[in-house]
């Protein structure tokens, strides 16, 4: 893991123990992690996470789906700069994020997290004037499940959590991403959302 070798790993670790165990929030977790950034070069923690190993065919799944006319984002709790990165890296159009403050280069104590992705994400549809029941959601964590239950489709992806898989609408275990747009090209309900226009 990036924190690790960031030398914040004991620490970070830490904090998904008292989150774990119920003695902090997610949000109080998600704030001491980030502070525990402050003061990190940001091109030092994006060179840590470039070496972690990510699903395979990430890009080509962004873009078949785009290919469709579908928006791809991420909605996730982890922060803003990270997901530029990943927006980079993978073509994504966008991201809803835990935003962390990043001045001339140095990630600051600045931290508005997002422990709550379902309000993340009705706030980014609201914002488009999109219906949360139009979007399909792909994630693996325990805060998926309340995102789960208002898109019109849901997919856990490698959960190790069994509530998560009990309230997706479908579960893949795969080390490749393509095996999702596979999936989604097959569903009816989904079918006039990906045709191509």
């Amino acid at each position: 893991m990036a924190a690790r070798n960031l030398g914040i790993g004991e620490r970070w670790d830490a904090y998904d123990e008292m989150h774990h165990h119920n003695r902090i929030t997610l949000k109080e977790c998600l704030d001491n992690q980030y502070k525990l950034l402050s003061g990190q070069h940001l091109e030092d923690v994006l060179r840590e996470v470039s070496k972690v190993d990510v699903i395979e065919n990430v890009r080509e799944t962004v873009v078949k789906l785009q290919g469709h006319g579908l928006g791809v984002i991420l909605l996730t709790d982890n922060p803003d700069f990270l997901c530029a990165y990943l927006v980079e890296r993978f073509g994504f159009n966008g991201y809803v994020a835990s935003k962390v403050a990043v001045k001339e280069g140095i990630i600051m104590d600045e931290i508005l997290s997002l422990p709550d992705k379902r309000e993340g994400l009705r706030k980014y549809c609201n914002w488009l004037s999109i219906s949360v029941k139009k979007c399909i959601h792909v994630g693996d964590w325990l805060n998926d499940i309340p995102v789960f239950r208002v898109v019109g489709y849901s997919i856990a992806l490698n959960s190790r959590f069994e509530r998560v898989k009990r309230t997706a609408s479908h579960v893949l275990n795969t080390d490749n991403l393509l095996d999702v747009y596979n999936h989604l090209i097959t569903l009816d309900q989904v079918k006039p959302a990906l045709a191509i226009q």
